[in-house]
């Protein structure tokens, strides 16, 4: 039978931790970065396709 140790399980769980805690962090600095361009492209042309 297939089995694991508590700290086996331990660092199963820390890394998934880390694993998303790269990830999202990643992704809402990269998107507020995207949103604060788009919004000086509108204020610069004020071209509705920007806001």
């Amino acid at each position: 039978m297939f089995t694991l140790s508590a700290l086996e399980l331990a660092r199963v769980q820390f890394g998934f931790t880390v694993s998303f805690h790269i990830v999202f962090p990643a992704i809402t600095i990269g998107l507020a970065s995207y949103l604060a361009v788009l919004e000086g492209l509108w204020l610069w042309t004020r071209d509705r396709a920007y806001l």
